[in-house]
């Protein structure tokens, strides 16, 4: 009886520190993504986002370039 006493308590024990474990490990990689979290705290303005992507564009003097076709390839095989 104390053998399975004895058992039972150390079966219990292995189970629940791997609980523990993958419940580090999870704390961990939260905290990980902190900065991140705080980096989308910040208040997001359409307008002001607008004012400064207009501020690092200029609209009135560009130069249109083409973008070349990719080559296919030839089905001169058959």
């Amino acid at each position: 009886m104390l053998g399975l006493t004895l058992g039972g308590f150390l079966g219990l024990r292995f189970f629940l520190q791997g609980r523990l474990d993958v419940q580090d490990a999870q704390r961990k990689e939260l905290d990980l993504r902190a900065p991140v979290s705080k980096q989308r705290a910040k208040k997001f303005n359409l307008e002001e986002e607008l004012k400064r992507l207009k501020g690092e564009v200029d609209l009135e003097n560009y130069e249109n370039i083409p973008v070349p076709k990719p080559k296919l390839p030839d089905d001169d095989d058959d």
